[in-house]
């Protein structure tokens, strides 16, 4: 169980959280992955544009690059949620220095994590990932003292001294012997970092806001949108640049499939109100671009998470009061068979206005006729079902016959080795071997070559084979024939 707040009351400290920074940078070049697993394969990122120069008025060619550490990888999503809680800190020793000290325990408190070993091991990760990262920008890094974009070559973070929690337990109590303060770690941000702190080039960030966002592909988003929506209510960005440059997704990535995993993210924070989000694809040539418009100034406070699948309507282009309808009248299966109906008439050319326009027709209708060759993926995992349940059953019959043809040749074995035994003396079991491969002569081929190539214990082998051949002929039409038939 977490240690509770040290502030007064829980309402100071939302406050508290209220009054974040951020860099703006780095949220135009994410040196993050979008994901939470760690990428060991990216070691670097090359990101070219052209710009105007704001003192010249001439066409530059801006270039960024951001190289990895190979041990520990790229930074993922979680390790931005550190940077965030970091760049709090940092603020709360008013940017003063590069040297920042700080608690694991501060940390996780600002983040809302739970207190408990997972969370001071994902910190130390970060820090590991976070101190692994070089920049070498061309005409990229904006200097908002000079207000140039000028060049550098940096690391985000220079040097970090983090107190493992049982040396941390043990450093406490030293000093609390000694009548010393409780000890911190400590980091030192790098030269450039600290210069756009002082300059400040630096952002308000709601914390409580940004902790209450569940997708962390949505938290990125949020942080980005904020920075451009500083000063206007609109942004236009083509859907790759936003993906892969700002959010951190793989720049081989199709961008159907850009699209596609951006829809979760976007659809998050206009569900939840966060400045009044609304956007707009637009597609042409190859190319994809969105707009993201605001309707409120400042940042939403986070409000009650409305359905999901309302989201996913919404999302889509479906209507507020059409989508909530549709919750209340049809289960999630209903609902989820339509809009794959409406995916599938698009992709048949059968969609002739808009699918948004089209799905809210079909969620009015109590059972709407679905077209020739649509199956819904509930259906396509109904029939999976039913075809790995018959493959199973046909598995466990076959290993069933194996187990009895097993059990019904080691009876006829164990019934031949009595007869043989039966036939008392060896002369009589060599009469009986004799007589098996004069009546045999596939066996009798066999017998032959493996003699002749020295092979007695196949020779031996086969020489059996002849003789059960020979017993189960006479046995056939005896009672001692159920030993090896049933």
């Amino acid at each position: 169980m977490g240690r509770k707040p040290n502030q007064s009351t829980q309402e100071a400290f939302l406050e508290y959280l209220r009054s974040g920074r951020d860099e703006m940078n780095l949220l135009e070049h994410s040196i993050s992955s979008a994901g939470t697993q760690v990428d060991r394969k990216t070691t670097s990122l090359l990101f070219e544009s052209q710009a105007t120069d704001p003192e010249t008025g001439e066409p530059v060619e801006q270039s960024w690059e951001v190289t990895f550490s190979g041990k520990f990888g790229r930074p993922t999503a979680t390790d931005d949620d550190v940077f965030v809680a970091l760049m709090k800190v940092t603020h709360e020793q008013d940017f003063a220095s590069p040297h920042v000290e700080f608690t694991s325990y501060q940390l996780i408190r600002i983040l809302g994590w739970p207190d408990s070993g997972p969370s001071y091991k994902a910190i130390d990760n970060a820090l590991n990932r976070l101190c692994g990262v070089r920049v070498v920008a061309k005409n990229y890094w904006y200097d908002n003292k000079a207000k140039l974009w000028v060049d550098r070559k940096f690391g985000v973070i220079d040097d970090v001294f983090l107190y493992e929690r049982a040396k941390y337990d043990r450093a406490k109590r030293k000093a609390k012997e000694l009548g010393e303060s409780n000890p911190k770690s400590w980091l030192r941000w790098s030269d450039v970092m600290q210069e756009s702190f002082a300059a400040g080039y630096i952002r308000k960030l709601d914390i409580e806001v940004y902790r209450d966002i569940e997708n962390p592909v949505a938290r990125k988003l949020y942080r980005y949108l904020g920075k451009h929506f500083w000063k206007k209510r609109q942004h236009r960005i083509e859907l790759a640049e936003l993906a892969v440059e700002k959010l951190g997704y793989k720049q081989e990535t199709a961008l159907r499939e850009l699209r596609r995993r951006l829809a979760p993210a976007i659809a998050e924070l206009e569900a939840k109100g966060i400045y009044g989000l609304s956007h707009e694809f637009k597609s042409s040539y190859g190319k994809c671009q969105v707009l993201f418009t605001q309707t409120k100034k400042t940042d939403a406070k986070p409000s009650k998470p409305e359905h999901p699948l309302v989201a996913k309507l919404r999302a889509i282009g479906v209507f507020e009061a059409d989508a909530r309808a549709a919750t209340t009248t049809h289960s999630e299966q209903r609902i989820l068979e339509d809009i794959e109906d409406v995916e599938f008439r698009a992709k048949q050319g059968q969609v002739r206005a808009s699918k948004a326009g089209l799905l809210s027709k079909l969620l009015k209708e109590e059972t709407p006729a679905r077209p020739e060759g649509f199956v819904s993926s509930f259906e396509k995992s109904r029939q999976r079902k039913l075809v790995a349940e018959k493959r199973a059953a046909e598995q466990r019959a076959e290993a069933e016959r194996q187990a009895a043809e097993a059990e019904r040749i080691a009876r006829q074995g164990e019934a031949f080795d009595l007869f043989y035994r039966e036939l008392g003396s060896e002369a009589a079991q060599a009469e009986f071997a004799r007589e098996a491969i004069a009546a045999n002569t596939f066996y009798r081929d066999f017998i032959r070559k493996a003699k002749q190539a020295g092979e007695e214990q196949r020779a031996s082998s086969f020489t059996r084979d002849a003789m059960m051949e020979l017993w189960k002929k006479r046995v056939a039409s005896t009672p001692q024939a159920e030993l090896f038939t049933r």
